[in-house]
């Protein structure tokens, strides 16, 4: 895991999330057209509408372009893999020998114990709505793997603290940056709290974007030095669904990930000083 390394190589992270519309098949065809497009890693979202909402959310009217459903709990159904789906993906992506690494955001505790039962993936996300959620915190940093946490959320870094310290205490954690909102306008991305969070926190910091473009992912890798900048991708930006508009397409991710590439080629290795280019003669 490069970006748990210090001064590592920024690594881009294609967050599939719900833009599969809750068709393995094509869930399938945005982790081939990432990877392809040069993406570090693949994510998904590992959710329980029964456990992440309550009776009278999940019975709301949910209408509009964006709907999969009547109600608030169909619409989640309609989109929500399960552990069959995860299975299956998992099975593809390594029978396609995808070369980029596949793991998911987990929104329930209810389902851990499959993933790690599993083995699914070596480490885990923390949605940002998931911030104030102590005990999906305690439950996944119990398992020991390295945990990444979305700052969007929060309300202050008191927050921040909180949930990071919590964490902390059983596994190693990565911080993301982000601003909840899709589409964000790029006046608003605030970058620069990457190094407030470094600063503060002493850990990775990383980017989670939602500008809709390609200019905050680099800016935030280059620039900022950010660990991880994560893109949200899909095959049209056109499609219904909340996510699609702030969300890449191919030849978006293939330019985010080209240039980050290309950024570091550019950046000259510290040359040797004078004694240690005598003490490399001897």
């Amino acid at each position: 895991m490069q970006f748990l390394e210090p001064n590592s190589t920024p690594q881009v992270v294609a967050e599939i999330g719900q833009n599969h519309q809750g068709d393995t098949y094509h869930a399938l065809r945005l982790m081939e057209m990432a990877a392809k497009a040069g993406a570090n890693y693949l994510k998904l979202q590992a959710r329980d509408r029964l456990q992440e909402f309550s009776r009278e959310d999940r019975n709301k009217l949910y209408t509009g372009r964006n709907s999969f459903g009547k109600t608030y709990g169909d619409h989640r159904a309609r989109l929500d893999l399960d552990d069959e789906s995860f299975a299956h993906l998992k099975a593809r992506h390594q029978y396609n020998e995808n070369p980029a690494e596949l793991f998911t955001t987990v929104c329930a505790v209810s389902r851990i114990e499959w993933l790690e039962k599993n083995n699914w993936c070596r480490f885990y996300k923390l949605a940002s709505k998931d911030m104030n959620n102590h005990r999906l915190i305690d439950a996944l940093a119990e398992t020991g793997k390295p945990l990444i946490i979305s700052t969007g959320q929060a309300e202050n870094l008191f927050q921040i603290e909180k949930a990071y310290s919590r964490a902390a205490k059983k596994t190693r954690v990565v911080l993301l940056h982000c601003v909840s909102e899709y589409p964000l306008p790029i006046e608003r991305c605030n970058l620069s709290r990457i190094e407030t969070l470094r600063t503060e926190f002493g850990c990775p910091v990383g980017y989670s974007d939602h500008s809709a473009g390609v200019k905050a992912p680099v800016v935030a890798a280059i620039k900022y030095n950010a660990c991880l900048v994560e893109v949200h991708v899909t095959m049209s930006r056109a499609q219904p669904g909340t996510d699609h508009a702030a969300s890449l397409e191919q030849p978006g991710l293939a330019a985010v990930c080209q240039w980050i590439r290309e950024a570091q080629e550019m950046v000259r290795r510290p040359e040797l000083t004078v004694l240690e280019q005598i003490a490399a003669t001897f």
